[in-house]
């Protein structure tokens, strides 16, 4: 009777572990479910904004059109808000469910030769208003002919996620985007002047849902996480050197295309807070 009570506890424990993990893996889809809706959701708000800006112009209520002036330069400018928006929305539909294939089983995208150094200019340019909005001094500087293997629409989605992170924590102090040769391989950093984080804070800082103690800034703790899964399916590595009081460095590492020729000569882009961008 002992070993027919033995075999049978065993069977038990072994079932409630298989609960358990089952459970464990129902919580973890949740939480990626959850946080790819979050992520989905951030570009519409200026997306409503463009909207809204443009009903109370040119919607029924105002049969004389805009009633300010200079109708057309206004109409433009809400117009490639709208453009900006829907177009991040489209780059993190498609990452994200590359990210929610992965997560399913299915093999990444193969990396290519990506133009890194016009990738990384494009970030610059493209972030340059959330810069001035943040009231922050940004400076890319990238090397000419840096060529990465990487998915292109990845990298831009992370480059977003950690610039952005930048701007929400060194808000009103500069920030750097630069991107160089590191022996066989290419480094993007962007580097603020923020709090910085602690040594403890610095190791959950890729978790999902991480945020730092304390912090009022709005989010939700999700763009580092998706960076991270990113650039860990493209064969790289991401990481942040930072302590309290001292900013924060974000890294990624990439591999350089082989065969690639890397050539030094920065390309440069200075945008001020307060100006308009003008490269260098």
């Amino acid at each position: 009777m002992t070993d027919q009570q033995d075999e049978l506890q065993a069977r038990v424990a072994d079932l409630e572990a298989k609960l358990r993990e089952a459970e464990a893996q129902a919580a973890a889809k949740d939480a990626f479910i959850a946080a790819m809706g979050r992520e989905l959701s951030n570009p519409l708000a200026p997306v409503l904004l463009a909207v809204e800006r443009l009903r109370g112009k040119f919607g029924t209520g105002d049969k004389g059109g805009d009633k300010e002036g200079g109708g057309a330069g206004r109409m433009e400018a809400a117009l490639a808000v709208l453009e900006r928006a829907i177009e991040s929305f489209e780059r993190r539909t498609r990452v994200l469910l590359n990210l929610a294939e992965m997560k399913a089983g299915k093999p990444p995208a193969v990396a290519e030769a990506v133009d890194l150094t016009g990738l990384v200019w494009a970030a610059g340019e493209r972030h340059a208003d959330a810069a001035r909005r943040a009231g922050c001094d940004l400076a890319v500087e990238a090397e000419r002919g840096l060529v990465a293997a990487a998915h292109a629409e990845s990298l831009a989605q992370v480059l977003d996620d950690l610039l952005a992170n930048a701007f929400r924590f060194g808000a009103g102090r500069p920030v750097r985007l630069r991107a160089a040769r590191d022996g066989a391989g290419v480094v993007i950093s962007v580097i603020d002047h923020g709090p910085g984080l602690t040594a403890a804070e610095a190791t959950h800082v890729f978790g999902l849902f991480h945020r730092p103690r304390g912090t009022l800034e709005p989010g939700f703790g999700v763009g580092l996480w998706v960076a991270a899964q990113l650039v860990s399916a493209m064969g790289g590595r991401i990481g942040v050197h930072t302590s309290p009081g001292d900013g924060a460095h974000f890294y990624v590492s990439l591999a350089a295309q082989p065969g690639a020729a890397i050539a030094p000569g920065p390309q440069n882009l200075q945008v001020r807070a307060e100006d308009a961008p003008h490269a260098g």
